[in-house]
């Protein structure tokens, strides 16, 4: 079980994760646009309508997103973090040689250690943060490079290939081992790396996950009053249990929005479905759903919830739940439909003792299910019954 208080990160946290957050925050709040309104009166345009003689205003110039690895003289970042990710990117793109010289708070610099029969490369970038302008920005750039790529970075050290493999490692960790993490860099940027190297950086990703889930696990109790906070009167359960240390760890989550519940309520059919599936990563559970159908027949979701297992108490626990936001009281007049989950089948006929079969969902009772067949006859056959419960 995942603690639900705080976790100290130690040496398993990203101690730049946080400041790179915050660089891809403004990054995104810089290239927001407000869409105009559309009035209903008007033929909106499409984007490559042009009228004849007008000219496109040029673009102005822009932050370079990670991943691009451009570098330009009085180029500008939001943070040394940004500065350092995009040199980073640079060298990976170039297959150049480029090591970090200056370290400052606010001072970073950067050269190629590439050589030549003349001497060293000449290739350097330098930026800093003044006062005045309070933004990270290129100072010196000597552009051009007198060496050929050798097939090393100094750059590319277990901290950042660690970073630019731990989404692959989040979605496979058994795929992606040392010795793949060490082919792929090699046929993707032609760089070297060893394989303790590889082996280093896959162990450190996968501590920086761990502590990853914990840190999530602890933010459930502020994602909850968020909501709270966004969406009066909606219902959001946190549920804990006391483990030997006496800290909360967490057992199940449940959430129903107010609109939703109350649209529901006004307008959608009364049917509802109630379906569960597994979470199969590191963390593992059960999420459970009850969906509904509004007047256009399409899937409308109404509440969901997280349990450890499945199991009669949970579904016992999901159902009261929805029960109570929903007053559906003891099922009388709703369609419910599911399939045989492990427990369900218990927890709905003692929470909602009264489903009807009746309705514009075509569901048929368990006991219309094992009916005699109708007489042949020209008229198609009804389509397959489903369990109710």
């Amino acid at each position: 079980m995942a603690s639900v208080d705080d976790v100290d990160g130690g040496e398993t946290f990203d101690e730049e994760a946080e400041e790179r957050d915050q660089g891809e925050i403004e990054q995104l709040l810089r290239e927001f646009v407000d869409e105009p309104s559309i009035r209903h009166d008007q033929i909106p345009e499409s984007d490559d309508e042009q009228e004849k003689g007008c000219k496109k205003k040029p673009a102005d110039v822009t932050h370079i997103k990670r991943g691009d690895g451009r570098l330009y003289q009085k180029q500008t970042f939001v943070n040394g973090v940004g500065f350092k990710d995009c040199v980073l990117d640079y060298a990976l793109r170039t297959g150049r040689n480029i090591q970090q010289y200056r370290y400052d708070k606010d001072k970073i610099g950067f050269r190629c250690l590439g050589s030549n029969e003349e001497g060293t490369c000449e290739w350097k970038i330098y930026a800093s943060v003044l006062p005045s302008d309070n933004v990270w920005k290129v100072r010196v750039f000597v552009e051009t490079h007198s060496c050929v790529p050798n097939g090393q970075c100094s750059m590319l050290r277990v901290p950042q290939i660690a970073r630019l493999f731990i989404d692959k490692i989040r979605e496979e960790p058994d795929y992606y081992m040392p010795m793949k993490i060490e082919e792929l860099i090699l046929e993707k940027w032609g760089i070297t790396a060893s394989r303790p190297q590889c082996q280093a950086a896959r162990t450190k990703a996968l501590k920086w996950l761990e502590f990853e889930y914990d840190h999530q696990f602890a933010c459930l109790r502020d994602y909850a009053a968020e909501i709270h906070e966004s969406n009066v009167d909606s219902t959001v359960v946190i549920e804990t249990l006391k483990n030997a240390e006496g800290k909360d760890e967490f057992n199940r989550f449940y959430v129903c929005f107010e609109n939703i519940r109350r649209t529901w309520k006004e307008t959608c059919r009364p049917l509802l479905g109630i379906d569960g599936c597994f979470v199969k990563h590191k963390v593992k559970g059960q999420v459970l759903v009850a969906l509904g159908r509004n007047a256009d027949n399409a899937i409308y979701p109404v509440a969901w919830g997280v349990v450890q297992v499945e199991n009669t108490e949970n579904w016992s626990w999901f159902v009261r739940m929805v029960k109570e936001d929903l007053g559906l009281e003891d099922g009388e007049g709703f369609v419910l439909v599911s399939d045989r989950q492990k427990g369900l089948i218990a927890a709905v006929k003692e929470e909602l003792p009264k489903p009807t079969g009746a309705g514009p969902s075509n569901v048929a009772s368990p006991a219309a299910s094992q009916a005699p067949s109708p007489a042949p006859s020209r008229a198609p056959s009804p389509a397959p019954s489903q369990d109710m419960c």
